[in-house]
């Protein structure tokens, strides 16, 4: 990343805004370092035949910062080599996060010669005093030149995301109004949005201002202690900011279809624009690899967490070669039924599709159904959830309302893990 943004507490090695630096021989270092330990960390799958894969996502920090080389050499290593141990299937994504204003028109080109055909914008804001006080490098005029880069490079159809922040210092509603109607009027039009109330990560330079209070008492106390600075949106604000996003999204042809995402549901025909990337970790006994500082894989139920320093994940990929199976630091057992359970009806929970009961009861039991049940009532009587039967599926499927549901799905998930812990 350029510079690590006001409210980010991810892995991540800042380099410096100016771009031009990336020639330098500190940067070179530190890519030939990381770009090593990434080879061999894919080296040390060690596939007996090919893995098919739905998605591939390269993710960050600012993956746009890399130098094309380092793209070419790793997606080479995962897909293209003689020993590679992946296949992508047909139809499959294969996603790279940009960030505006991080690379230019033939740099693009050379991206989607490499075999990148979907693109994670990182808008934010097109408020630049906001992109500011989020510590973002990028000013709104870099969003609209990158916007007119993807469709001369992909096309009026052009398969790209962009990712927006409710909730930040200084955002009225009015505003957050604005920005969703500036990201819709975007052309070509975005086949898919993240939307993301801002949480204040303990470490980071927010926290150090506002800490993670948004009650009325903090607001009153940063407005005496802190007058130059803007205060939070309160806690009601956010929910309204949630719930506007909601209803005018769906209303300009967005599918709501899990608590962020969005995806373009305007075409007449059956093309889905949802991302297949983030589906996967929502489906029953997904399996996902990861490579990379700070990743984490799910493979046949066992989890493996990478570690955050860069010297530190450098030594760990160094360490696969003589042992591949010895040096990995499971960040949890092998998921038990109980665990499986507790995964399966979180993260469905949070879709619109919901949580399939007959599905439940035959991998589970029917007890495990009643208990869900016990828990989703709560949301039965708020009219915070919903449960739909049919002549096909006996026991039906639940789901939470949008937006008041998604609002408080925390407490509606919590409440059904509550009573599946009773009986485990």
């Amino acid at each position: 990343c350029r510079r690590r943004c006001s409210y980010c507490d991810f892995a991540i090695v800042p380099i410096g805004a100016n771009l031009s630096d990336r020639g330098k021989s500190g940067f070179e270092t530190m890519d030939n370092a990381y770009r090593r330990a990434l080879l061999q960390e894919i080296d040390s799958i060690g596939a007996k035949e090919k893995i098919k894969l739905r998605s591939i996502y390269f993710g960050g920090g600012t993956p746009s910062l890399a130098p094309l080389d380092t793209l070419q050499q790793v997606m080479n290593a995962l897909l293209h080599d003689d020993d590679s141990p992946f296949v992508l299937q047909r139809g499959g994504e294969c996603t790279i996060e940009m960030d505006p204003g991080t690379f230019d028109l033939s740099h693009l080109q050379s991206i989607k010669r490499i075999g990148f055909n979907r693109i994670s914008l990182g808008v934010q804001s097109f408020d630049d005093s906001l992109l500011e006080i989020m510590g973002r490098v990028h000013k709104s005029e870099d969003v609209y030149a990158t916007v007119e880069m993807i469709r001369k490079v992909f096309g009026g159809d052009a398969n790209y995301s962009i990712d927006l922040i409710s909730g930040t210092p200084g955002l009225s509603l009015a505003k957050w109004a604005e920005t969703l109607s500036e990201a819709t009027r975007l052309q070509p039009r975005p086949k898919h949005m993240s939307i993301y109330d801002l949480q204040v990560e303990e470490g980071t330079a927010f926290w150090k201002r506002y800490g993670d209070q948004r009650d009325s008492e903090a607001q009153q106390l940063n407005a005496v202690d802190h007058d130059s600075t803007p205060a939070l949106p309160s806690a009601e604000e956010c929910a309204f900011m949630y719930s506007y996003a909601s209803g005018y999204l769906r209303s300009k042809s967005f599918e709501h279809y899990e608590i962020s995402s969005y995806a373009d549901a305007s075409d007449s025909g059956n093309i889905s624009y949802r991302s297949q990337h983030n589906s996967n970790y929502w489906g029953y006994r997904s399996s996902w690899f990861a490579i990379g500082l700070g990743a984490t894989s799910r493979v046949n139920g066992v989890r493996i967490a990478r570690p955050r320093a860069l010297s530190d994940y450098c030594q760990w990929a160094e360490q696969l070669s003589s042992e591949p199976l010895a040096c990995m630091v499971p960040g949890e057992d092998e998921d038990d039924d109980n665990d499986e359970l507790l995964d399966l009806a979180m993260t469905r929970l949070r879709t619109s599709d919901g949580l399939d009961l007959d599905f439940v009861a035959e991998k589970f039991g029917q007890k495990c159904v009643v208990d869900i049940l016990c828990g989703f009532q709560l949301a039965l009587d708020l009219n915070l959830g919903t449960r739909i039967t049919s002549e096909q599926n006996k026991l039906g499927s639940i789901r939470l309302n949008d937006p008041g549901g998604f609002l408080f799905s925390n407490n509606i998930i919590s409440n059904v893990f509550l009573e599946l812990e009773k009986s485990s």
